[in-house]
């Protein structure tokens, strides 16, 4: 049964960069950490990690909390069986909070939260063989800061035997023992004094077996046969991590996303080229491939080379999806969706009064109110194809232009959708429409036109909202102006900050409010504006991604239908409703 939970690590505060406001950081390793009565190691090798969705980074939290995320973790990679990766910081006011933190040292740990999926056995405990980091967080309470690894999780409680080191989990003598036993197998192909070598050496049998793979590939492959092994390092001893990496940032940059650095190896290098390296890393002799072979083989015999292109395209989709900061998104609160069933969202009413208890009285017992909105995610998406002789020809302009222009179609789309939801004004849970007279967040007529008069009046009703009693009052003060294009004049001189001569002259909501202004909503009516609460205080609208993606993603296979590969850029996304006490709409009309 899959558990989720985390590990943390001390980050280097030394190579922090802060004009680029990233820092590189260990998130996880192999050494032993007890849970409850159990002792955990989670395995560290290609085959144990799943790094699917830390393709396009991991969040990254402050203190596992997903309502307010603070950046990414880019580069998510093995090193020397470690998990690593890079933090790069956000710009929001939390982020920004936790940055400063980071840099003067206050906070020092990172967390990874997990998911594990297979375990075998081993004294005191088991060992992880197949787990899934899906988010990373600063974390202000490390569970042991000695060693620099230990718990942070809401739900378990992780300490340590003791004040020393960790007991030893893996029995050393046997493994020692079948260290010894694979050498002997293969010893009449290995080198002279090898097998010595790896007893004298104390190696691990995973280390061990790496080593006596690669030697006999290398034989293999001088003999003129076919490699037929996937080797974890090139010829420079360079991780196989490390070069898909480089391959992807480079891409990445030549389709349009963040330039890299000097020293990466693949900065210039053909498409091509970069399938050759992968098809050799995965045990393919290449010596006499043409290009058009090497674009096929790759296509057909490793899943490295699909992959590459789709990181790359996700990088840049994202890259222009986060670029568009209009629309009602502003004013919405952000979520996720575990699967694509009605999310319902129980929203409770006020506590009750507290009333006065007289000596020997009896405490009353008091109720809350409670009401329940639901909305569902629905999967919307595009396919294109990027063509064999594109990927033979290096042309990739039109690919990376295409990821581009639908990752800005998806923030449209996210836009479009939020202003439908607004401006249809649909039914609550009480049975009447989100804008009704009776719920008091609706004005019509001459005098609800975009004024000072008209602003004030709306102020007030929504200070006076009640709670799901219907008598106490919950103070809902707005946040946002919300106007369509042709009002935003007037919306920026109602707001604008002026120096009075006298007290009357004062604008009263100078700093107060933040204008919105969204040219959709001209399309519906010119004269509308709304108001909105911090929907971080008081619940209105509401949008959730599937919580696996997070937005828009690309997906990649062989093409069928057309020589070459199909991409397919797939959002899943849906929005609701959840309160009308936040939200007040004036017809101007």
């Amino acid at each position: 049964m899959p558990h989720a939970l985390t590990r943390a690590a001390i980050l280097d505060r030394a190579k922090a960069d802060g004009t680029q406001r990233t820092v590189p950081a260990s998130l996880s390793s192999e050494t032993p950490v007890r849970r409850g009565y159990e002792v955990e190691i989670l395995r560290h090798d290609p085959a144990s990690i799943d790094l699917t969705r830390a393709v396009d980074g991991l969040p990254l939290l402050f203190n596992h909390d997903r309502a307010e995320p603070i950046g990414v973790v880019e580069n998510v990679r093995l090193e020397n069986r470690r998990l690593v990766g890079m933090l790069r910081f956000g710009m929001s006011a939390k982020a920004t909070e936790v940055w400063n933190d980071v840099q003067s040292g206050v906070l020092k740990h990172v967390s990874v939260s997990y998911s594990v999926d297979a375990t075998e056995p081993t004294e005191g405990g088991h060992i992880a063989t197949k787990w899934t980091p899906f988010e990373s967080s600063i974390v202000s309470v490390p569970a042991d800061v000695t060693v620099g690894v230990g718990r942070s999780s809401p739900t378990i409680t992780t300490t340590t035997t003791g004040a020393h080191t960790m007991p030893e989990i893996i029995n050393r003598e046997a493994e020692a023992a079948q260290v010894r036993s694979l050498a002997e197998r293969y010893s009449a192909q290995l080198p002279q004094g090898f097998a010595e070598s790896l007893r004298t050496r104390g190696l691990g049998l995973d280390a061990a077996r790496d080593e006596i793979i690669e030697v006999l590939a290398r034989r293999d492959f001088q003999s003129g046969g076919h490699v037929n092994v996937r080797r974890e390092t090139d010829g420079q001893g360079v991780s196989r991590d490390v070069r898909i990496s480089q391959m992807r940032d480079a891409l990445s940059a030549r389709i349009g996303g963040a330039a890299v650095t000097r020293d990466n190896p693949y900065r210039d290098v053909r498409l091509v080229d970069m399938a050759r390296d992968i098809l050799e890393m995965s045990g393919v002799r290449t010596t006499s491939m043409s290009s058009v072979d090497l674009v096929e083989r790759s296509l057909h015999t490793t899943s490295d080379f699909p992959e590459l292109l789709t990181a790359s395209g996700q990088r840049v989709l994202r890259q222009a999806y986060q670029a568009y900061v209009g629309g009602l998104k502003r004013i919405c609160k952000p979520s996720t969706a575990r699967d694509f069933r009605a999310k319902s969202r129980l929203m409770l009413g006020e506590a009750p009064e507290l009333l006065q208890v007289n000596e020997h009285g009896e405490f009353k017992a008091g109720s809350m109110a409670e009401a329940k909105s639901s909305y569902a995610l629905g999967t919307y998406g595009r396919i294109f194809g990027i063509s064999r002789q594109a990927l033979v020809n290096d042309d990739l302009d039109a690919f990376g232009d295409m990821v581009a222009r639908l990752g800005q179609s998806s923030a449209m789309f996210e836009a479009k959708f939020l202003v439908s939801l607004l401006t249809s004004n649909p039914n609550m849970n009480d049975g009447l429409a989100l804008f009704h007279a009776t719920h008091g967040n609706l004005a019509t007529g001459a005098g609800s036109a975009l004024q000072l008069s008209a602003l004030t009046a709306a102020r007030k009703a929504m200070r006076l909202q009640t709670g799901l009693d219907g008598k106490t009052p919950i103070d809902a003060q707005p946040s946002f102006l919300v106007v369509p294009a042709a009002l935003e004049t007037t919306g920026e001189q109602l707001l604008t900050t002026i120096q009075p001569t006298v007290a009357t002259d004062v604008n009263p909501f100078a700093g107060k409010l933040e204008l919105v202004v969204d040219p959709r909503l001209d399309a519906v009516s010119t004269t509308a504006w709304y108001l909105a609460a911090d929907p971080a205080k008081i619940d209105g609208i509401e949008y959730s991604y599937l919580e696996s993606a997070g937005g828009p993603e690309v997906i990649a296979k062989e093409g069928f239908d057309t020589d070459g590969m199909q991409m397919k850029v797939r959002l899943d996304f849906g929005a609701g409703a959840l309160d009308w006490r936040g939200l007040y709409k004036a017809t101007g009309i």
